[in-house]
């Protein structure tokens, strides 16, 4: 992976956005654009300029297909990063709806595999105290979050999808991510009603965890009582909001701590040893049921794995799940994909690949230390403009001194 200067972070020049793209080689993309086929009978639209058509899109305020099309057509700022394309709007939607978006997928997951070589920082949420983030530092590192979003799609094409006998469009995301950075390792695409369950061991991926110290945080639509057996004897362990269809038996009750109301603002009611189901091994694994009121009054059952540690550590960790709902809603409102360049299901899915591509390319931008995406976002786009004006204002004095030399030499030839 090529490394990148934190002092010369500028977008402006060709030179610039590759060395942000090499974060997956030249030579990786060229090979994943021919394995794809991505430029087979292209004749202005090919591979490379596109992909730094959707960096640079994702980078900017832009948000719909003429947003785009005006860009790549004749935006400065496109035209020096190798992205200006001379297309219509025709041309550019049958595109987004025809070329073949794993190309820009093969490039996420490349992207993905050299997240797993960035340092892992113990400070992702300023909402909490940096003495509370001490006490949980090393439980924040073994942190493996995962969770869904769902896209909302133009009514066409929603039709288009229920009508389909497969159901195999990929309309929910699921994104994994790992080790308290804020770095996706896992990727899946599925279709917007298809039971969260159903993915739930394909994201704990216990084959590859066989060394244990995971800490799996998600949400309780991910459940099977089987798998959480599983985790426990993997050596993992799993903190997820409890579904109230599961059946309890009550075990024990733990002592409560003497202060009930916990640092990040929940207030913890109950504390208990429980086996969950109607299964006849039921005894064989013990569960912990903690019940809390969060900083609203709203009450929450935590199921966990975690038997012995403290209360307000395994609360902390449940508090700890919300980075990947900070993040998805960073995608959708920061990142534009909120709103749907294309109304083709591969033009969305190209989107789709596009917008979590940029999130990554940051993440491996940024390479370890405190990760504030809003003011890492906000500082380039700083920088983007800045990086504008300033070629902008050499090639006015250009001009302004040619025009100058012009009217000397006239004026010499009247004399």
């Amino acid at each position: 992976m090529s490394k990148l200067n934190p002092e010369a972070r500028d977008f402006a020049t060709p030179w610039n956005l590759t060395r942000l793209l090499n974060c997956v080689p030249a030579k990786k993309r060229k090979e994943i654009a021919a394995e794809q086929g991505y430029d087979f009978n292209a004749r202005k639209l090919r591979f490379g300029p596109h992909l730094r058509a959707w960096v640079l899109f994702g980078l900017t305020n832009d948000e719909t297909m003429r947003d785009m099309h005006a860009a790549v057509n004749g935006d400065p700022l496109y035209r020096l990063n190798g992205a200006g394309i001379d297309i219509s709007v025709g041309g550019l939607s049958h595109a987004h709806a025809t070329r073949p978006y794993e190309a820009l997928q093969d490039v996420l997951m490349e992207a993905l595999a050299r997240i797993e070589a960035v340092p892992k920082s113990k400070r992702i949420l300023r909402e909490l105290s940096p003495d509370t983030l001490q006490q949980i530092a090393d439980l924040l590192e073994q942190a493996v979050l995962f969770d869904s979003t769902t896209l909302h799609l133009p009514t066409k094409i929603k039709e288009w999808a229920e009508q389909r006998a497969d159901k195999d469009l990929p309309l929910k995301v699921h994104l994994r991510l790992r080790g308290g950075y804020g770095g996706m390792d896992r990727l899946i695409l599925t279709a917007e009603h298809e039971n969260d369950a159903l993915r739930y061991k394909e994201l704990l991926d216990l084959d590859q965890a066989q060394e244990g110290g995971n800490i799996y945080l998600h949400d309780c639509g991910y459940r099977n009582l089987d798998t959480y057996d599983e985790v426990v004897d993997s050596n993992n362990h799993f903190v997820s909001r409890f579904h109230s269809q599961i059946t309890v038996h009550h075990v024990r009750d733990l002592a409560l701590p003497d202060e009930r109301h916990l640092s990040n603002g929940y207030t913890l009611i109950r504390d208990r040893i429980v086996t969950l189901g109607k299964r006849e091994d039921h005894d064989q694994h013990q569960y912990r049921l903690i019940n809390i009121l969060d900083s609203k009054g709203k009450p929450i059952v935590i199921v966990t794995s975690l038997l012995d540690l403290p209360v307000e550590h395994v609360c902390l960790l449940y508090f700890y799940r919300w980075v990947i709902e900070i993040l998805f809603r960073w995608l959708k409102h920061m990142l534009g994909l909120a709103h749907l360049v294309s109304h083709s299901p591969n033009g969305i899915m190209m989107q789709i690949v596009a917008t979590l591509l940029v999130y990554a390319l940051l993440v491996l931008y940024h390479q370890g230390g405190p990760l504030s995406l809003k003011r890492l976002l906000r500082e380039l786009r700083f920088q983007i403009h800045d990086r504008l004006y300033q070629p902008g204002y050499e090639q006015g004095q250009r001009d302004a001194l040619a025009q100058v030399a012009l009217a000397n030499a006239a004026a010499g030839a009247a004399s």
